[in-house]
């Protein structure tokens, strides 16, 4: 008995419109299911970033304090207005970051919509209330200065327990979830293009079901082609585990055309303990309905292991039996990567600062027990008259001397390979006079005179603290190598866009085959280097400062007696005027 045509249109737009709304509701839970991953990964690197940020603060000091309005945290640190630790936290993992003195933002890098630090702004809503009203941490969305972020805070305390301020990291929800966004507007795109795309097709056959079968196919082909145009692998299966539609990207993905697909089950494309596999995932969403969302790793046909997100959706037919599921495969693979990567930098950080704390708890260990000795020795060596016994204690304070220099150069060079410093604007001769005046007791006791001929207003890019570390350790060691009532040129000059240093001595020189080994760590050149007074570190450490300043650094000598000269070159921000540029002494190599 034939159903009349009314009936006809009915079940067929009813079928339609169910098709629409089963790939609509699949597409919204998969979208659910995608920002909640979204999320909890921001959540995550909240938490990453609030350790980094404890870290930060770990290494100025343990004790916090309030005292003459401003936030202390060990013994001297000012926190009011340094800005470096929220900027570093922001290099190292991308979340921004705010110090509060009570609830107001004393260092931050969260911008105002003038586009200056919003110092002086004040904590408000529910983390607020979890800090300063019920004493404890806050973790989750709040608007800062108008803008949705995803938030983490923690109370700073003084010893005594009271809390006296709060850290802040988060990032904003604009920012974390642009991904999520074109996702969730590109699959809302195809699930209503679809589901207008199987309305108007019910509506047009109940219009011309009488058409011809050509009519059909064209109409088919149009459907074929819409799909074919989505990137993704797109496939659908009936009842059977029969595939019966899918798009080009499916079939590059299989390696194989339409017609071998279509009417196939999982047992004839795929091994059979992948078939089982994806047979086992088909019953489980056919039988609960429902959307079904999961990762895994598939082989192209091209060859390429990816790693892909599945999402199917099971629909049932009239009578309420499974009539089958769609599905979508998503590649991740990039994703994947980017955040084995971060796993990596995180372990790699983690790392160097256990290294950095191993060393600091080493020093501090080797500095208790040598603090008696270099009180104790000159006292037992005024009071003892024998020459031999004189000697034996001249060489207990020099080892001492030689344990305590090991472990403030091995913290050095720690510190400064930790990670690249923020580069500023730095006024090179100006450092350069500073380091000179931590030398100059070494300068003093040889008679060594330093001509500073850097010009006064040459200024580059660098950490002025790394700069300063480095000129003490070249003017130390020209001190120490030049000859007695001697003398030391500092120089720089403006080089291709590049600023060149030297450091000139007149001292012994050194052999063409060591020049580029005295960068070593530990290498001292020959006998006369070998200075129990020396850790053979210094050197080491000036080639790790200029590659955190992306620059070279080289040693040149004319040979034995006649001296050696350690360049190197930083980036210039803003040159000297042209009278005040020397000429460079040795190579002019950049």
């Amino acid at each position: 008995m034939r159903l009349p045509a009314s009936k006809i249109s009915v079940v067929v737009l009813f079928s339609a419109v169910s098709i629409a709304l089963v790939m609509m509701a699949a597409s919204h839970l998969m979208l659910g299911q995608i920002r909640e991953e979204a999320v909890r990964q921001a959540t995550r690197q909240q938490e990453s970033s609030m350790s980094a940020m404890w870290e930060q603060m770990a290494r100025r000091g343990r004790n916090f304090r309030i005292e003459d309005g401003k936030l202390y945290v060990g013994d001297y640190y000012v926190l009011n207005g340094d800005n470096e630790i929220p900027d570093r936290i922001f290099a190292i993992t991308g979340s921004r970051a705010t110090i509060f003195m009570g609830n107001v933002r004393v260092a931050t890098n969260i911008m105002r919509s003038d586009g200056t630090r919003a110092i002086g702004t004040r904590m408000i809503g529910p983390a607020y209330q979890a800090i300063f009203r019920e004493g404890t941490r806050y973790r989750g969305e709040a608007d800062i200065l108008g803008t949705p972020y995803f938030t983490a805070y923690d109370p700073i305390r003084d010893m005594h327990g009271k809390i006296i301020g709060a850290l802040f990291v988060g990032v904003k929800q604009s920012e974390y979830l642009a991904s999520y966004d074109r996702i969730n507007l590109k699959i809302r795109a195809i699930s209503v293009m679809l589901g207008m795309f199987f309305v108007l097709l019910a509506v047009l056959l109940v219009q011309v079901r009488k058409r011809s079968e050509n009519a059909l196919q064209q109409q088919l082909a149009f459907q074929q082609l819409l799909l074919d145009t989505i990137p993704s692998p797109i496939f659908s299966k009936d009842a059977q585990g029969r595939y019966n539609l899918c798009n080009k990207a499916f079939q590059d993905y299989v390696g194989a055309p339409r017609e071998e697909l279509l009417g196939k089950s999982v047992f004839d494309l795929w091994p059979g303990e992948l078939a089982e596999q994806y047979q086992k995932m088909d019953q489980a969403i056919m039988e609960s309905s429902g959307t079904q969302i999961y990762e895994s790793q598939v082989r192209y046909a091209d060859g390429t292991l990816r790693d892909v997100l599945f999402h199917k959706a099971s629909f049932r037919d009239e009578k309420g039996m499974p009539g089958g599921l769609v599905g979508v495969i998503l590649d991740i693979t990039e994703r994947k990567e980017a955040e084995m990567e971060n796993s990596r930098l995180a372990a790699q950080m983690h790392q160097s600062r256990m290294v950095e704390s191993l060393m600091i708890q080493l020093n501090h260990d080797l500095n208790t027990p040598l603090t008696p000795l270099f009180a104790l020795l000159p006292m037992i060596k005024k009071q003892v008259d024998d020459p031999g016994l004189q000697r034996m204690l001249e060489i207990c304070q020099q080892c001492a001397n030689q344990i305590k220099g090991l472990a403030e150069k091995s913290l050095d060079l720690v510190r400064i390979s930790s990670g690249h410093p923020q580069l500023i604007p730095v006024r090179l001769a100006a450092t350069a006079e500073y380091a000179l005046g931590e030398v100059a007791d070494s300068l003093m006791q040889r008679g060594v005179a330093c001509n500073n001929e850097i010009p006064a207003d040459l200024c580059v890019l660098g950490s002025a603290e790394q700069l300063t570390l480095l000129f003490k350790n070249l003017l130390g060691n020209a001190a120490r190598y030049a000859s007695t009532n001697g003398e030391i040129k500092l120089g720089a000059a403006l080089r291709e866009g590049m600023v060149q240093v030297w450091v000139q001595d007149d001292g012994e020189g050194l052999d063409q085959q060591h020049l580029a080994l005295v960068f070593n760590e530990f290498f001292k050149a020959d006998v006369a280097r070998h200075d129990v007074n020396t850790q053979g570190l210094g050197l080491a450490i000036c080639k790790r400062i200029i590659a955190n300043h992306d620059g070279r650094i080289w040693a040149e000598s004319p040979g034995k007696g006649l001296g050696t000269t350690i360049f190197f070159t930083l980036n210039a921000t803003g040159a000297a005027p042209e009278e005040a540029k020397p000429e460079q002494p040795g190579s002019s190599q950049v």
